[in-house]
């Protein structure tokens, strides 16, 4: 069973993000664990190349250790991520790093009309420099906003519940994937594997036809627009269209 850790930026709303969390935990697919990573306690500086970590670090960078893959989605801030997000990816790359090579999908979180471009790009630098296997396109984002839940915490709206689900769904397969590839523990269990499928078959090449295809013509007889056809002092001349040598 894949194991996806989440971790989510904090959306301007407290609750709005509490029960965005909520919907995708309810979103993950069958066979998908979702587990929401929520590191606690770090140091207000940088990590440091020259000191151990302390035990905060230590925990955090344990808690990614145990995820098969990351989900992490981002608001925008000043055309840019979170800081406690960042704060959070610096401590996980923390030498030795805990995102090398490690599946990770992104996703940007936005109310109507806002955007979330930039962000997202800024989470993709720094999780690629860091050595993260991240998803490429398409670029991701749900569409969220407090209106979106009733007071009792349901989401109403059906375009946000649907982008939960296809990316779930996406993250599911790509850390799948990755796995698949990599070969690091038991293959996880796929629907349908296409490859697998014809070479299970085992079937033989079409044949090549026995007679091949038909020569193409060497020459072609045309006539020298030069000579006057119509003139009994001039005979028709006829001539290979390749070498020019009249043809007899």
């Amino acid at each position: 069973m894949p194991v996806i850790g989440l971790l989510l930026g904090h959306l301007p709303q407290a609750r709005t993000t509490r029960l965005l969390s909520s919907l995708l935990h309810a979103a993950a697919p069958s066979g998908t664990r979702l587990v929401e990573l929520t590191p606690s306690e770090l140091p207000l500086h940088a990590p440091y190349t020259d000191a151990p970590l302390p035990h905060a670090g230590i925990e955090w960078k344990r808690q990614l250790d145990a995820v098969d893959g990351l989900l992490v989605i981002t608001p925008t801030h000043e055309r840019s991520i979170p800081g406690t997000l960042k704060h959070a990816l610096d401590w996980a790359s923390a030498s030795p790093t805990s995102l090398e090579d490690k599946p990770v999908v992104i996703a940007g979180a936005a109310a109507p009309a806002a955007g979330s471009f930039m962000a997202i790009v800024h989470l993709r630098t720094v999780l690629s420099d860091a050595g993260a296997l991240v998803m490429g396109q398409p670029e991701r984002t749900l569409t969220v906003q407090a209106s979106d839940f009733s007071a009792h915490g349901h989401c109403h709206s059906a375009e946000l519940d649907a982008q939960a689900h296809a990316l779930l769904s996406a993250a599911a397969g790509y850390v799948a994937h990755v796995a698949r590839v990599g070969g690091s523990g038991p293959l996880p269990t796929v629907p349908t594997d296409p490859v697998r499928a014809i070479r299970a078959e085992q079937a033989t090449a079409p044949m090549s036809p026995a007679a091949g295809i038909a020569a193409f013509v060497d020459s072609v007889a045309t006539a020298d627009p030069l000579a006057t056809t119509g003139d009994p002092l001039y005979a028709t001349v006829r001539t290979d269209s390749t070498t020019g040598v009249p043809a007899a």
